[in-house]
């Protein structure tokens, strides 16, 4: 790889050293530290990881038992002490929990006063379900250095160019001041028409971006048309989250950009979870951060190489802990062998359980997942939702609705999918007292019944 230019590589020293670290003081989130503990922590063997990871779940469940009542009550009603629980292994003695379990008592009786200013945080994630959350700066702070910590896996280094597909266009103050200063070229993900993708890959051309990330399935189609258009620039970086990476994204995305896909694992609940490093396709989990399970239809631990539940508990208690939360996907248990790379997090062997049909408009756009749940979590009157096209100029938006679902809502949804891309098709929203799931258990939550696009 050749050298930096001067300018960029003082600018990432500026950025990295000094600016960085000011907006952690300003904010109060402890960003920089956290991700400089966590370049030196990934290298401890996993008997040191493991001791840490115990200490920190010994002290999450103590502060969660004094004050947070939801945890006090259900460690009360299993006959558990905060002091029987010492290990990752001691966790099965407590109940599983789950979103509508944690709504129920949302916000009194499952969150806590950190002495931080706390905001929401919504999201329908891979459900289409929306779920809410307490969040501070502290804890926005950990999952962001891990993230951090991704990056580094990937050779990317602060202020790099890169271009980023998402589906907060809305751009906040302090998010277009992130923008700036790291110079992220931030593009709509559901916005995949071929002109758009063609000015995306001039963009790419115009800058000298080497480095692109976002959500798999955008990528996939950016790739696609890169190769019909001949453009093969090779880049040092692709990184992803939110969907599945299928093995035809993989093969795309490699082999028009020439450098490999790494993969990366969280959840808009305040934790980043898991993420390749390049060796393999295995995942390191933050084994710092987060403790995960793998459990069957019966709650009991699935075996090695066994595909199960994703039970994830953040050690960080925030402002709202997740002890065994139930995230709704399905993820392969790794056989216990370290990686080539001698980092000492545990592995994850693979991910299974989020699915991400497209919705193709009459005009040839592509609406992945993300644009749904983009606008869809939004509406605190929607439960969850499932989206299903049959015809190629109409879909049908299928509701389970909560108190004061209205025709007026009906008609909010529908004009604002109309206004984010949706301007193109019908948009049929209906109310339905429940979502069935596939054979499988799954809740696919946008189904394409015409051909694959």
């Amino acid at each position: 790889m050749p050298s930096r230019p001067l300018k960029d590589r003082t600018w990432s020293w500026f950025v990295s050293k000094i600016l960085l670290p000011a907006g952690d003081r300003a904010f109060g989130q402890q960003m920089m530290q956290r991700y400089h503990f966590l370049q030196q922590a990934q290298w401890w063997d996993s008997e040191r990881v493991q001791a840490y990871r115990d200490e920190a779940l010994a002290k999450l469940i103590r502060t969660s038992y004094a004050e947070v009542p939801f945890y006090r009550q259900q460690m009360e009603a299993a006959g558990v002490k905060p002091s029987d629980i010492r290990t990752a292994a001691d966790l099965v003695k407590l109940p599983v929990v789950d979103k509508t379990m944690l709504r129920s008592g949302y916000p009194d009786q499952t969150t806590r006063d950190t002495g931080q200013k706390v905001y929401e945080a919504c999201t329908s994630g891979s459900t289409g379900k929306n779920f809410c959350i307490k969040e501070d700066a502290w804890t926005a702070g950990w999952y962001r250095a891990s993230f951090l910590l991704c990056l580094d896996w990937a050779d990317w280094t602060f202020g790099e160019p890169h271009l980023q597909t998402g589906i907060t266009l809305n751009r906040s103050i302090d998010r277009r001041i992130k923008d700036r200063l790291l110079r992220c070229h931030y593009i709509p993900a559901f916005d995949l028409h071929d002109d758009r993708l063609d000015e995306n890959l001039e963009r790419i051309d115009r800058y000298k971006i080497d480095h692109v990330w976002g959500y798999p399935s955008s990528l996939y189609y950016l790739a696609r048309r890169a190769k019909k258009q001949g453009w093969n620039r090779p880049l040092r970086s692709v990184i992803t989250w939110g969907d599945m990476v299928y093995p035809r994204y993989r093969e795309m995305i490699e082999s028009t950009f020439g450098t490999q896909v790494r993969d990366t694992y969280g959840c808009c609940e305040g934790m980043h979870i898991a993420a390749q490093c390049g060796h393999d396709n295995q995942y390191h989990i933050h084994s710092l951060d987060v403790i995960v399970e793998y459990l069957d239809a019966d709650n009991n631990p699935v075996g090695a190489n066994q595909t199960g539940d994703v039970i994830v508990t953040r050690l960080h208690p925030g402002p709202m802990p997740l002890i065994r939360y139930r995230i709704g996907d399905r993820a392969t248990r790794s056989d216990g062998q370290p990686c080539r790379c001698g980092r000492g997090f545990e592995l994850m062997r693979g991910i299974q359980g989020r699915d991400t049909d497209c919705v193709v408009t009459p005009t040839g756009n592509r609406l992945i997942v993300h644009f749904f749940t983009g606008v869809l979590e939004h509406f605190q009157e929607v439960d969850s939702f499932q989206v299903v096209q049959n015809e190629r100029d109409s879909v049908q938006v299928r509701i389970v609705p909560r108190q004061g679902f209205s025709r007026e809502t009906k008609q909010h949804i529908a004009s604002t999918l109309a206004e984010r891309g949706a301007e193109d098709l019908r948009v049929d929203v209906e109310t339905v007292s429940e979502i069935p799931l596939t054979p499988a258990g799954k809740r696919r939550f946008v189904i394409n019944n015409l051909d694959r696009p």
